[in-house]
């Protein structure tokens, strides 16, 4: 798995014992992925997912789909943890920070990194 997942599943709060992003299998607290379902949740809710190894893989496919749009780590922030939801400002610094990237680095040069 990419650098850039493991960064913001640290951020998602997936390395936290009985977190939703841990006890869903979601690593980034996808709303809609291939492997998640909404058995028993609202149609858009965070998504429940059968396995960690399923988690990673629905993760990985979105950040390329967000490399693939040509997004920024700032535009990808700002689409995967809206203001509206979320402390955005402080998400895109987390994840400069891990990564030791500025803001306007594509998703795709960011998912280079080992």
């Amino acid at each position: 798995m990419s650098k850039l997942a493991r960064v913001m599943a640290q951020e998602e709060g997936f390395y936290v014992a009985g977190s939703v992003p841990n006890r869903d299998h979601n690593p980034l607290d996808l709303r809609h992925s291939p492997n998640s379902s909404h058995a028993g949740e609202g149609s858009n809710d965070i998504g429940i997912i059968d396995n960690d190894a399923d988690g990673w893989a629905d993760a990985e496919e979105q950040l390329q789909r967000y490399a693939a749009r040509g997004m920024t780590l700032a535009q990808m922030v700002y689409t995967l943890a809206p203001p509206s939801e979320n402390d955005s400002e402080q998400y895109l610094d987390f994840v400069c920070a891990g990564m030791g990237l500025p803001p306007t680095t594509s998703v795709a040069d960011a998912l280079k990194i080992a």
